[in-house]
């Protein structure tokens, strides 16, 4: 059987250690999700769907959108755990980002890193969602594109500056707070969420290169990510099921016949691999919703479509989803008449 999407729990310490830094208290972020003492272990993992929930209760619990950004800045190498040590000791940001690209799963699989040559020039680095996982918020993809700055400096012993960034959600705060990070100011609302570097940084060597650190490091990288388990097949597959279905109507029980199993058994199943059929509908509805309000649906038709009692009930979880009401979300997508 493969294995839930997870994270590092040393990636979720630094979490905590940031929520500590703004003066909250750490039980309350931790409380009926993970203990401490998990997340002091050694080399373990957390579910994508916790680190996420985690990730609300810190924005919660700070009263801050930007916790994103506050969250790069506490990051450090050991927040990487191998693949930190790993950047310590590479020749260049280069082979650094392709360290990042080759193990990035062994700090997290929430998200995934991918590299293309930008249209003007130099490289491009994009943070997307997977299929079928928990949904990324906006505070999650500040901190990832904001760690590469940051670590990007602390490695060549000088500020960072990236050509350019762009994000898909709006500016959770501040925009001065995003440029006074990354250098420039971002393009907020746009259709992806990347970093844009130039060629000639990523040349440049960096001070704590050691091939002979960097060899033994690769080599234990190779060996966690050997061990590492995939991403959730049953997961997987309930999630194209979704897809085809109207969300109104589609049961466990259903999707469990179609598997040739119990409900309990394909709820266990799902448990084990990270998440929950409550948590995968709620995916299916958001995306559906996506499509609905893009078709100029009314929020009652959408609402009767998804299964809510009303469009008041639909807006509430279209907050959850988006920040914002559908109404709000839909004027910001679609042309004025």
């Amino acid at each position: 059987m493969t294995g839930p999407r997870t994270v590092s729990t040393s990636y979720a310490r630094t979490l905590l250690g940031a929520v500590r830094a703004a003066g909250e208290d750490g039980g309350a972020l931790l409380q009926g999700v993970v203990s401490e003492a998990r997340l002091a272990e050694s080399g373990g993992r957390i579910g994508a769907d916790a680190m996420r929930l985690l990730w609300e209760r810190a924005v919660e619990l700070t009263g801050e959108g930007l916790m994103g950004l506050r969250m790069a800045r506490a990051v450090r190498p050991g927040s990487f755990h191998v693949l930190g040590l790993l950047f310590l000791h590479a020749p260049t940001l280069g082979h650094a980002l392709e360290y990042l690209l080759r193990y990035q799963r062994l700090v997290s699989e929430a998200g995934v890193l991918s590299t293309r040559q930008g249209d003007r020039g130099g490289i491009v680095i994009r943070y997307a969602e997977p299929p079928g996982g928990p949904g990324l918020l906006p505070q999650q993809v500040d901190a990832i594109l904001g760690s590469i700055v940051v670590q990007a400096g602390w490695l060549r012993d000088r500020p960072f500056g990236p050509a350019g960034v762009t994000f898909r959600h709006e500016p959770q705060g501040d925009p001065a707070a995003y440029r006074a990070l990354f250098g420039v100011t971002p393009r907020f609302g746009a259709d992806a969420d990347e970093l844009t570097v130039a060629v000639g940084d990523l040349a440049a060597p960096l001070p704590s290169a050691d091939a002979e650190l960097c060899g033994m490091h690769r080599e234990l990288a190779d060996r966690l990510l050997d061990v590492l388990p995939g991403p959730g097949a049953t997961s997987a597959f309930a999630v194209r099921w979704l897809s085809s279905r109207s969300a109104a109507a589609v049961r466990i029980d259903d999707l469990a016949v179609t598997l040739s199993t119990s409900v309990r058994s394909l709820q266990r199943r799902l448990r084990d691999e990270g998440t929950t059929w409550q948590q995968l509908v709620d995916t299916a509805r958001r995306e559906q919703l996506v499509g609905l309000l893009s078709g100029r649906c009314s929020l009652e038709t959408a609402a009767r479509r998804l299964g809510y009692h009303d469009a008041s009930s639909l807006s509430r979880a279209a907050r959850r989803w988006f920040g914002t009401t559908p109404g709000q979300w839909r004027e910001g997508l679609l042309p004025g008449p």
